[in-house]
């Protein structure tokens, strides 16, 4: 070795104080070289990987786990879904979205499927929107498609369209009371109530189509309204009809009339009208939401409940009514409108 040296620096060993010029290294110095530096060199590289935990505080280099914690940062599966409203009951050829919440709000994939026990009761496509087909019962169901393979059921109750009604066909004053006429058109009588001024509805006794009810001559100087309650197409469900009459006076003045709109029970997807007239029908009714088209109602049902799709913003709904006054061709216009608050029912 110290021969090997001595070359290196280029002196003969016999003659160490010979100046002369320094002679390269052989082939076989130059490799003992080349092995010490690379184990030098893997020394240090291996001090700097197993002293990083002791340097930064880490005990060992997790690289398995930092990248598994990774992924599943990348890919956060839904651990609940929860129907918001779970029993759905709907009218045949009527509608109504299925409402889901899902956990957590970060996951990564929040695609439902939904599917119906019985398309022919009730059918729903890919974005839970159900469909009232005939009479029955069905369930949907909503299920993931993140590979958590969760799932929730709604209840789907579907009812007849009630499309029966029962109207007034006459209402007068006699010398004694209030003679009228109803006229129903598949649909039930319930019973039939009236009212006199602003006091609260008293019910008949009888269900007689037609008849005539006695009075004072105090109340028939009042203004007098009936109503007719009934079931419509051997439905369970209620709806009414109502009309008016005023003290008859003698005058020479044109007619008068006019109907009256009350707006109540308004919800997120629903509301109640009730129109009352007085000397006047009603030839027209039709109801629209936000910025959207008007759609028509029956105009001989002055009274009923409408549903629409709920929305997760505050929206208006308006009403339009056209009627005309008994024994003329004047048609009048009667409009109101009501806030639909989100997720909210305002009376």
């Amino acid at each position: 070795m110290k021969k090997d040296i001595i070359e290196y620096l280029g002196f003969d060993e016999d003659n160490k104080n010979k100046v002369g010029r320094p002679r390269l290294a052989d082939k076989k110095t130059k490799k003992k070289s080349l092995i010490i530096a690379s184990f030098s060199f893997l020394f240090v590289i291996m001090l700097l990987v197993f002293g990083y935990g002791t340097l930064f505080g880490f005990k060992n280099l997790d690289l398995k786990g930092s990248i598994l914690r990774n992924e599943s940062k990348e890919n956060v599966l839904v651990e609940e879904i929860k129907p918001l409203i779970k029993d759905i009951t709907l009218k045949v050829g009527t509608a109504r979205k299925a409402y889901l919440t899902v956990l957590p709000a970060s996951a990564t994939n929040k695609k439902i499927s939904y599917e119906s026990s019985d398309e022919n009761i009730a059918s729903v496509d890919e974005d839970g929107k159900v469909v009232g087909i005939s009479v029955g019962n069905a369930i949907i169901t909503a299920k993931t498609e993140d590979g958590s393979d969760l799932k929730a059921e709604f209840n789907v109750k579907v009812i007849k369209n009630a499309e029966g009604k029962c109207t007034f066909t006459s209402l007068s004053k006699t010398n004694d009371g209030v003679s009228y006429v109803t006229e129903c058109n598949n649909a039930k009588i319930k019973e039939i109530q009236y009212k006199i001024g602003n006091d609260s509805y008293e019910k008949l006794l009888t269900k007689k189509s037609s008849d005539e009810v006695r009075f004072s001559k105090e109340q028939l100087a009042k203004k007098i309204t009936f109503k007719v309650v009934y079931y419509p197409n051997n439905s369970k469900i209620t709806k009414y009809e109502t009309k008016s009459i005023s003290k008859v006076k003698k005058t020479t003045k044109a007619p008068s009339g006019k109907c009256t709109l009350q707006l109540k029970d308004v919800k997120h997807n629903s509301a109640k009208y009730d129109i009352t007239c007085d000397n006047a029908s009603v030839t027209k009714i039709a109801y629209k939401i936000g910025s959207g088209s008007y759609v028509g109602l029956d105009a001989s049902s002055l009274a009923d409940t409408i549903l629409f799709e709920p929305s997760n913003v505050t929206r208006v709904i308006y009403f339009n009514v056209e009627y005309m006054i008994d024994g003329t061709d004047d048609v009048k216009t009667l409009s109101k409108s009501t806030i639909i608050e989100k997720g909210k029912d305002v009376n």
